[in-house]
């Protein structure tokens, strides 16, 4: 159990969080990420080979720089670890928490079953993808294994398998970390956010650039995770003024699980974003080493 901060004091009691609910919305993360590893290695056997790239605008007007995938990833990891540093220090940190990963997991259960449901040539001829086989249990349990770690990350490991296009997961992460910073970095930091979307627009433009997805594939990811984001925190502003049932997007299977994430989180009048570093040494015993009463661990941004 852990007690969440005072916001406005004297207007709000404390509310009692339960951790468990964000290790439940972190374990559904997981179990997005897995589903897709696992998709991932059974259609590998089911991409089409022999054929030419599909159609595309972009590839039309521009021509191929395989290296510029480079860039993409440089910037979203960036753009992750901005996000997960604005949840770690947030005062809010195991309410956004279970808030963010409840978006991604979601968003990459949907694209799991996009990729599962259709399956096309890939995007350049220079693609290496390895060889077929029968995609038995044993097959796809052992390419599971030796893909699950690297997180998709081309750095971290040389893309082998391919069947994964329809939308795109490079994207998915870079704006759903575009819109965490986005709505709850503090005031004095939205700055930033203009020089953000610049960034993740040339990050996408880079995926395209290194032919690793089709331009529907860069425009279904952001159309993904910016209303799954969007969606999920429109339903917890209606659950929060006991409005949920006006809200059309209420009639989703998510729903029931929104109201577990946010039932003893803040209501958004009195969330408010700013940094508070976390506690990690007993203040008791800093107060016994130092004599003096512990100070603000809040910072002023």
């Amino acid at each position: 159990m852990d007690n969440d901060t005072d916001v406005l004091p004297g207007l709000y009691k404390k509310k009692s969080l339960e951790r468990k609910r964000t290790f439940f919305a972190f374990l559904l993360l997981i179990f997005g990420w897995f589903v897709n590893i696992i998709v991932l290695a059974w259609v590998h056997d089911r991409v089409p080979r022999n054929y030419a790239p599909l159609p595309d605008l972009f590839f039309s007007i521009f021509p191929e720089i395989p290296e510029a995938i480079k860039i993409t990833e440089f910037i979203m990891l960036f753009m992750v670890i901005n996000a997960l540093g604005v949840i770690y220090l947030h005062q809010h940190r195991w309410i956004v928490a279970r808030r963010v990963f409840f978006c991604v997991a979601v968003a990459y259960v949907f694209r799991a079953i996009c990729i599962c449901l259709i399956q096309v040539p890939v995007p350049s001829i220079n693609t290496y993808c390895a060889p077929q086989n029968v995609s038995s249990i044993y097959v796809v349990s052992k390419r599971v294994l030796s893909t699950f770690w690297s997180a998709g990350i081309e750095a971290l490991r040389p893309r082998v398998l391919c069947g994964d296009l329809i939308v795109s997961g490079h994207t998915i992460s870079l704006f759903t970390a575009l819109h965490t910073f986005k709505y709850y970095a503090p005031q004095k930091l939205r700055i930033l956010i203009n020089i953000y979307r610049v960034i993740a627009f040339i990050a996408i433009v880079c995926i395209l650039f290194a032919r690793k997805h089709y331009s529907i594939d860069v425009f279904l990811g952001y159309v993904v995770a910016t209303n799954v984001f969007r969606t999920y925190h429109s339903l917890m502003h209606s659950y929060h003024q006991n409005e949920l049932d006006k809200n059309l997007h209420s009639q989703n299977v998510l729903t029931s699980v929104i109201g577990y994430l946010e039932e003893d989180a803040l209501p958004p009048y009195l969330f408010v974003n700013m940094f508070k570093v976390p506690t990690l040494i007993n203040e008791k015993n800093i107060t016994k080493m130092c004599g003096n009463k512990k100070e603000s661990r809040d910072l002023n941004i």
